[in-house]
């Protein structure tokens, strides 16, 4: 049986704000800061998005205010032409680097820190449906200590630990799973620790299980039991 993990698409944010291609520099910051958001897709003529504009795109115009372009380092020349731009098609960053809304939460974060960047757009068959920052990631972590035992004991006591469920206790503080109780094999509570760590919004395991069987053991002769 399949477990539940969490997607990008339970921790989007789902009305996004666009802009067009052509929308005024101004405009563009307006909206900006009239929405508290850092950062906004654009689009083109049939609604495609084509890249993301954000306040770091924006901040090149104060940045290179008074540095003539013969004045700017080579390095630099790709930011300072972005402080001469008038529209969101010469400022954004192109093309928009894009997930669907099925990508588990692990896979965003790993896509976003390998790319260098704090946000995804989320589409659907190349449909924009939503967007998705660094802080949405950390919403697993924010989850009761209540909601979190309950994806433990779902996702793993229950669907795993087939023996008996029952003899496992688990409870969790600030994030933190204890296990205690026995179960047949020692594999077993090795597997156990694997899977819950991989829990959303599990912050670490502490594996107190003990075992009537060490399966682990190496019989005479170099063999396993």
């Amino acid at each position: 049986m399949m477990r539940n993990f969490l997607t990008v698409s339970d921790v989007m944010t789902r009305d996004v704000i666009t802009v067009e291609k052509d929308t005024p520099y101004k405009a563009v910051a307006a909206i900006l800061a009239e929405h508290h958001i850092s950062a906004v897709p654009v689009r083109d003529v049939f609604g495609r998005v084509v890249g993301v504009v954000s306040e770091t795109d924006l901040l090149r115009k104060e940045e290179f205010q008074r540095s003539p372009r013969h004045t700017v380092h080579l390095a630099h020349r790709k930011a300072h032409s972005k402080a001469e731009a008038l529209t969101p098609e010469q400022l954004m960053t192109s093309p928009a680097v894009t997930v669907e809304g099925g990508c588990t939460l692990d896979e965003a974060a790993r896509l976003m820190a390998a790319r260098g960047i704090t946000r995804l757009v989320v589409t659907d068959g190349g449909k924009l449906v939503g967007i998705v920052a660094r802080s949405d990631l950390l919403s697993a972590y924010l989850a009761s200590d209540q909601e979190t035992l309950a994806r433990v004991r779902r996702d793993v006591i229950e669907r795993h630990l087939w023996d008996d469920p029952r003899a496992v206790d688990v409870s969790v503080v600030d994030g933190v799973v204890t296990l205690t109780g026995q179960v047949e094999k020692r594999s077993t509570a090795a597997v156990a620790e694997q899977l819950i760590a991989a829990v959303d919004g599990v912050i670490a395991v502490r594996n107190q299980l003990t075992w009537a069987f060490d399966d682990t053991a190496r019989a005479p002769g170099g063999v396993f039991y």
